[in-house]
């Protein structure tokens, strides 16, 4: 692993956990500490980037390249709600019982729920994560083996979230949610490649797949505590990522752009 890397890795884990850690012990001040430990990996690629104004400007500019194909937005907007309403079917058939249509609710609720993912969330991860760490990996591992290992660290910078209270990140089981980050990483990666580096399908993605879990019914506490339709997803999450690493693994290593 490169030192630009390994210093982005340790400066968005001081970035993001110091903000988590204090939003975990202060009632008061954990909506703002949260939303600021969200965006410890967009803040560390801009403040490495600081005396590098070219390279700086060259990583948001790939937040406005919107030149993709159709394919590459129904994959990076259509796939995340398909895996989760095939889950909750199949969850259904299993069980006999659970919901597989959302609350009702009016119709401009998913909307704001997007927008407030988006720009609350997402935008403070992918910057850093696809934008600033994946290309250095990808030159320097492959495909395969930089999605593993992004996807092994992105899961590792949740853990303090598993503390928050009133999270919903508690109410997953470690390992399952560990498993989904990193076969979700391999996702990424293959949307990445498509993109040519454009960071809009990785916001897409992430967008729409935070929004729909938080929409639709797929959560334990959203279903009784039962985690069936949440294992369901995950294993079709994983077995799309299987699929995609053997095209990937037949790849020769990539320079990020």
């Amino acid at each position: 692993m490169s030192k630009a890397l390994t210093r982005f890795f340790a400066l968005t884990f001081a970035l993001s956990w110091s903000g988590w850690i204090l939003a975990v012990f202060s009632d008061t001040l954990r909506p703002f500490a949260m939303i600021a430990g969200t965006f410890g990996p967009a803040a560390a690629a801009l403040i490495l980037l600081r005396r590098r104004q070219i390279a700086r400007r060259a990583l948001i500019a790939r937040l406005f390249d919107w030149r993709l194909s159709a394919v590459t937005y129904a994959y990076a907007l259509g796939l995340p709600v398909f895996g989760i309403v095939c889950a909750l079917i199949a969850a259904r058939l299993v069980t006999g019982s659970g919901a597989v249509l959302p609350a009702q609710m009016p119709v401009y609720v998913p909307f704001l729920v997007f927008a407030y993912v988006l720009f609350l969330s997402v935008l403070g991860e992918e910057l850093g994560w696809r934008g600033y760490a994946l290309p250095d990996l990808l030159g320097r591992h492959g495909p395969v083996a930089a999605s593993l290992i992004l996807g092994t660290v992105w899961a590792i910078w949740h853990a303090p979230l598993f503390f928050m209270p009133g999270g919903f990140h508690a109410g997953i089981p470690p390992l399952l949610f560990f498993i989904q980050v990193v076969a979700s990483s391999m996702i990424y990666t293959h949307l990445h490649i498509l993109a040519a580096g454009s960071l809009v399908p990785a916001h897409l993605f992430h967008t729409v797949f935070n929004t729909a879990v938080g929409i639709f019914p797929i959560l334990p506490a959203a279903r009784g505590g039962d985690a069936t339709a949440l294992w369901i997803a995950v294993a079709f999450l994983t077995a799309v990522a299987v699929v995609i690493a053997r095209g990937l693994a037949r790849m020769p290593k990539l320079k990020g752009p």
